[in-house]
């Protein structure tokens, strides 16, 4: 039935003269292809001007040979395209976008482990002679620090961020009260965490919710530096955050001398000290390692506090737990002395021990430290000859109470009491 309505289909254009048999066939393959397109009618070509022949003047004419129109087939290549073996595809480069990233990380492993295998043999080889391990035989280098003040912030900023330290400052910070002394203040990188009585200062002066005013925990402030330089930028900052406040006292002294630090004032508003009067806290950070004698900077420390309730809180920095750091840090310490004004290899639990001093507490913070972060807290015991006259006046007036008690005589018509067992 489809061939007939065709060949039906075909004949009737064919007669019309509207479309040959090879546009049929093309038009039947595209039909057959797709069943979407819509049949549209096909235009008649056009005639091609037939080319000018010279005349024949023979009688006789030769048929012309009929056009055979031959059938249109559409091929379709169902193979899909592959390689031959006359012309194989290139294979892909998988390190062709990665040269720049190998030739950089090659780099980095060279100098990471010429890094190492340096370390490893400055680890391991032997002295060439002692080293600077203990204050007895170091120098005093506090004056480099008169050199590196206006570079010194910039220096540890990063530094002390990454590593914790400035977390350690707050926190030792905000545990001073009352009559607050700072030693080796620096360039005051703690004065920003100390709980100030300053009013509008983070509340102070309000009243909180349980109806009290607050108000904050260091009553008068004193900061002795040796270095006039260091001192003078931890005065610049102190004006720039609360402009206008008097009463702090600063001081260019050697904390480790005696007599060098006087007592707390009497107010608030006094510069003057009373050296009858004992502070209620004294801070120090990173200070032990600067001066040329930390054993007598501790045990000054101790007569500036009050006995027994005060406290020295100390944030140091030191030899480690680690037997291949402390060579290290013997091994760098003087250069590290020269550059910075420090000594890190000291050893201060034993420094702490020669001072006298009893421990509150004392402990190594952040574990990655490998040791050499140091918290300490200290404080007077009371002395042994106050504590002898302490005991004689209780004893003292014990005897008095007992020599005023008297026995009150018995009664005449008073039976005498029994003896004995019964």
């Amino acid at each position: 039935m489809d061939n007939l309505c065709r060949s039906a289909l075909y004949g009737s254009l064919r007669f019309n003269g509207s479309i040959s048999r090879r546009r049929f066939v093309r038009y039947e393959c595209q039909r057959n292809l797709s069943t979407t397109v819509s049949l549209k009618a096909a235009k008649p070509p056009k005639r091609k001007p037939k080319p000018d022949t010279p005349h024949k003047s023979s009688t006789t004419t030769t048929p012309k040979a009929r056009h055979e129109h031959k059938p249109y087939t559409l091929r379709v290549n169902t193979t899909k395209p592959g390689p031959t073996s006359s012309n194989p595809e290139p294979k892909s480069n998988p390190f062709r976008h990665r040269i720049i990233p190998i030739f950089f990380g090659s780099i980095a492993l060279v100098g990471f482990s010429g890094g190492m295998s340096y370390y490893y043999v400055m680890f391991n080889q032997d002295a060439d002679g002692p080293r600077k391990t203990t204050p007895a035989i170091q120098e005093d280098v506090s004056k480099r620090y008169d050199q590196i003040a206006t570079t010194f912030d910039n220096t540890v900023d990063s530094t002390e961020s990454m590593m914790g330290i400035s977390s350690l400052r707050r926190k030792l910070a905000s545990q001073a009260v009352g009559d607050v002394l700072e030693v080796s203040i620096g360039t005051g990188r703690n004065l920003e965490f100390y709980s100030w009585d300053f009013k509008g200062y983070q509340g102070v002066g309000k009243v909180d919710e349980r109806g009290f005013i607050k108000k904050g925990k260091v009553r008068s402030f004193t900061a002795v530096d040796k270095s006039a330089e260091m001192l003078e930028i931890a005065h610049e900052k102190f004006g720039k955050m609360f402009p206008g406040i008097l009463g702090v006292r600063w001081i260019i002294a050697d904390a480790a001398e005696k007599g060098a630090i006087p007592g707390p004032p009497r107010s608030a508003n006094e510069m003057s000290g009373n050296l009858e009067k004992k502070y209620d806290t004294v801070v120090q950070t990173m200070g032990l390692c600067s001066v040329s004698d930390p054993v007598a900077l501790l045990r000054n420390l101790g007569e500036c506090v009050k006995e027994d309730e005060g406290r020295i809180l100390l944030l140091e920095h030191g030899r480690g737990k680690w037997e291949w750091l402390n060579k290290y840090l013997d091994r760098s310490a003087e250069s590290h002395a020269k550059l910075y004004g420090c000594w890190w290899n000291r050893d201060m639990r034993s420094i702490v021990e020669e001072s006298g001093l009893e421990v509150v507490k004392i402990e190594t913070p952040k574990w990655w430290h490998g040791g050499t972060t140091w918290w300490i807290e200290l404080k007077k015991p009371i002395a042994q000859s106050k504590i002898v006259e302490a005991q004689q006046k209780i004893k003292l007036a014990s005897s008095a109470v007992e020599s005023e008690k008297k026995e009150e005589p018995l009664p005449l018509t008073a039976k005498s009491k029994k003896k004995g067992w019964w």
